[in-house]
C-alpha cells in the first residue's frame, strides 16, 4: 500500500468535520462547481438507484439531488464512521428522504439489485487499489449503467499538464490519495461511450462511461 494511504481510515475520521473546507482549499475554491458539473453528467431514468462509493460527509449529495430525476434512490457508502455520522446529520437536517448512508467497506456492499449508476467523487485515488475498486463498481452496475468519476488523474497532452500534475501529487500527500493514470486506461478499455473532460487546468478529470449492454 502506498505510504499516503496507510492511515486513511484514521485520517478521514479525524478530518471528517473539516473535510468540506479542506476539499474547498485543495480544489482551489472550485469544489462546489465541480460537484455541480459531475451531477450534470447523469444520464439515468426516473426512479433509478445510484450509489456513491466513498461518499465522505455527503459533500456532493446536494448537487446530485438538484440534477437527478425525481424518486431516485441514492446510497452513500463510506468506511469512516465519522464521515457517515456527518452525512446522516445532513440527511436529517435537509430531509433527504430518498438518500441512505451506510458505514462499511465498499467491497462488502451488495445491493439488492444492480444499480443504474455508481459515483466516485474525489474518492477513487484515495482507495489503495483503484482498479479493484473500479471492478467492484462495474460488477454492481446493470448493463447500460453509468459510471461517473471526478478525481485527480495525471494527464500529459497539453503544455500545462506537467504543472497540474505537480500540484495534484503535492496535494495527494495531504489528502492521502495516489494519482493514477491507469484509472483512465482501464475505463477506456472496459467501458463504452467514455467521455473525458479536464477541469481546473487538468488538476481534475471528469469521466462518464457506461457498462456494455
Amino acid at each position: 500500500m502506498d505510504v499516503r494511504q496507510i492511515s486513511n481510515q484514521r485520517k478521514y475520521d479525524l478530518a471528517a468535520s473539516s473535510y468540506d473546507f479542506i476539499a474547498y482549499l485543495m480544489s482551489l475554491g472550485q469544489a462546489n462547481r465541480l460537484y455541480d458539473e459531475l451531477a450534470d453528467c447523469f444520464n439515468i431514468p426516473p426512479g433509478a438507484t445510484i450509489a456513491e462509493l466513498g461518499c465522505g460527509p455527503a459533500s456532493v449529495i446536494p448537487s446530485l439531488l438538484k440534477k437527478i430525476p425525481s424518486k431516485t434512490t441514492v446510497i452513500g457508502i463510506d468506511f469512516s464512521e465519522q464521515m457517515i455520522a456527518i452525512a446522516n446529520h445532513k440527511k436529517d437536517q435537509y430531509q433527504w428522504d430518498d438518500v441512505h448512508f451506510e458505514c462499511m467497506d465498499m467491497y462488502e456492499f451488495a445491493p439488492e439489485k444492480e444499480l443504474d449508476a455508481v459515483v466516485f467523487c474525489l474518492a477513487l485515488t484515495a482507495i489503495p487499489d483503484s482498479i479493484k475498486a473500479l471492478k467492484k463498481a462495474i460488477s454492481i452496475l446493470k448493463p447500460g449503467g453509468q459510471l461517473l468519476i471526478l478525481d485527480s488523474i495525471p494527464l500529459n497532452s497539453r503544455w500545462y499538464h506537467p504543472f497540474a500534475n505537480i500540484y495534484m501529487y503535492a496535494k495527494s500527500m495531504i489528502v492521502g490519495a495516489k494519482p493514477n493514470r491507469s484509472i483512465l486506461d482501464y475505463i477506456t478499455n472496459n467501458l463504452v461511450n467514455v467521455a473525458v473532460k479536464e477541469r481546473v487546468f487538468g488538476v481534475y478529470t471528469l469521466i462518464s462511461a457506461f457498462k456494455q449492454n
